[in-house]
């Protein structure tokens, strides 16, 4: 495997290219994300109620209902990141933050690594939203979102994977 060739640097990741050998003996390009990693944040307001978001996107043209999530700094800690996102996303302050797990998000693409942070002993504020985002809170029951989940109507996996975690663990 080659060094990493960087593609493209941008704001949040940059885009690498790695020469990898093939079962042929030849080598073959491939392009990936490189990533800092990020979080997906599960804030309960009790044992029963999370604080989800609509977030518009972009990218797919829609508005999700989601977790609170974001990029790490490079460096940075991971509940330094839980911590200043959440703030930013919901305005909410969380006395108890720990690490649930962590997963790749799509390692087909890149080396995102996302860790499920769990937020308890919140305090409501206000939002401090970046000046692209649009995010509206909404609190919500564990019944309303595990229909949600049963039904396929939440279409964000690091969303998916912290509600799988809420709903059938004991988070």
């Amino acid at each position: 495997m080659s060094e990493p060739e960087i593609l493209l640097r941008g704001s949040r990741f940059d885009v690498i290219a790695l020469d990898l050998p093939g079962r042929d003996g030849q080598s073959h390009r491939r392009e990936f994300i490189q990533h800092p990693g990020a979080v997906v944040l599960l804030p309960l307001v009790d044992e029963d109620t999370v604080v989800m978001i609509e977030n518009e996107r972009p990218a797919v043209g829609e508005t999700l209902l989601e977790l609170p999530a974001g990029t790490r700094d490079p460096g940075e800690e991971v509940l330094v990141t839980a911590a200043r996102e959440l703030a930013e996303e919901t305005g909410y302050q969380a006395g108890d933050l720990s690490v649930a797990c962590e997963f790749y998000s799509a390692p087909g693409l890149g080396n995102e690594l996302m860790h499920l942070v769990v937020a308890k002993d919140l305090t409501a504020g206000e939002q401090r939203l970046e000046t692209t985002e649009r995010i509206e809170t909404k609190l919500m029951h564990r019944d309303q979102l595990l229909k949600l989940v049963q039904t396929c109507q939440i279409r964000d996996a690091k969303t998916l994977i912290g509600l799988q975690a809420f709903l059938f663990q004991k988070i």
